[in-house]
């Protein structure tokens, strides 16, 4: 495997300091892959002078109504890129993600003899794990000894049948997925399900490269509430940016035993030293008033 043969989709709305990170990030570390922005026809006014600065072929804005509330036209969107893919590999990013350190030669056959392993696989977790589901991770996975850490496999044991088996951020076999007739459900719960039916568990990189940078802006319908509003004024509309990772920490990573898991906060910094720690992935809960606020406010919606 090389990087020409890996497709990158990005998905994008409405944040173009977001935007800008991750696709920065994308082409810094993935030399050689073919990245396209997937934009969710933003109207900030930011964001759409930056979309016009992209080359033609980078940028694809598809105008499918998707009817999900929760994430607008992101699974037409996430459709769309796999159709339209033209590389063997496709990785999945939103435009709130980072690549945080550059692949090698070792990363891609990694890449290459994980689904190699098991012609029933079709999806890879890419990302470090989250600290605050660390527990639920060590009860469905375990170390393997093709370096990878996946579910080990007995139809009989209970935790077989909740196996990790599709993230949305993560990297597709692209013709196993077309063999399938794949088509996206409208909840990222819905194409887990899915995953489930049709492939094998997917399991995770012992040493990922991508991961959700904190603190981000929360939209609901495509609009913001009050504690979201308030947010961008507390905790401001920067990303959260990760320092890359330098050489020696890729060394550590990629060469450590693997019975220490690769966390985010463990082997992660930010640039703003400030960042609450466990990593929170909504700015609305940064601060336990915003977080009060926030859950008041879809209460008194769902009423």
């Amino acid at each position: 495997m090389t990087f020409d043969d890996m497709d990158v989709a990005i998905f994008s709305y409405n944040r173009p300091a977001y935007l800008k990170n991750c696709l920065a990030s994308a082409q810094q570390n993935l030399p050689g892959a073919r990245i396209r922005v997937f934009d969710d026809n933003s109207d900030d006014p930011e964001l759409v002078a930056f979309l016009k600065t992209l080359p033609p072929e980078m940028l694809v804005q598809p105008t499918t109504d998707s009817g999900d509330s929760r994430h607008g036209g992101l699974y037409p969107n996430m459709q769309h890129a796999l159709d339209t893919a033209e590389r063997p590999y496709l990785l999945m990013l939103q435009d709130d993600t980072q690549v945080v350190r550059p692949l090698d030669q070792s990363d891609l056959d990694a890449i290459d003899a994980a689904f190699a392993a098991d012609q029933s696989r079709a999806f890879l977790a890419v990302t470090f794990l989250r600290g605050a589901r660390i527990k639920r991770y060590k009860r469905l996975l375990a170390p393997s000894p093709d370096r990878l850490y996946d579910t080990p496999f007995s139809p009989d044991q209970t935790g077989y049948a909740e196996r990790i088996a599709y993230f949305d951020i993560s990297l597709w076999h692209v013709d196993r997925l077309r063999a399938a007739q794949w088509q996206m459900q409208p909840s990222e719960h819905g194409n887990v399900l899915q995953a489930r039916r049709t492939f094998s568990s997917m399991p995770h990189l012992a040493a990922p490269f991508v991961f959700h940078v904190p603190e981000v802006p929360v939209y609901r319908h495509r609009q913001q509430t009050l504690a979201a509003r308030l947010a961008r004024r507390v905790v401001g509309t920067e990303p959260k940016r990760f320092v890359p990772m330098t050489p020696d920490a890729c060394q550590r990573l990629t060469t450590r035993d693997l019975s220490i898991w690769p966390i985010a906060e463990d082997f992660l910094s930010t640039v703003d030293p400030k960042v609450r720690r466990p990593f929170v992935y909504k700015d609305v809960k940064r601060h336990w008033w915003l977080a009060a606020l926030s859950k008041a406010e879809f209460k008194l919606r769902h009423r």
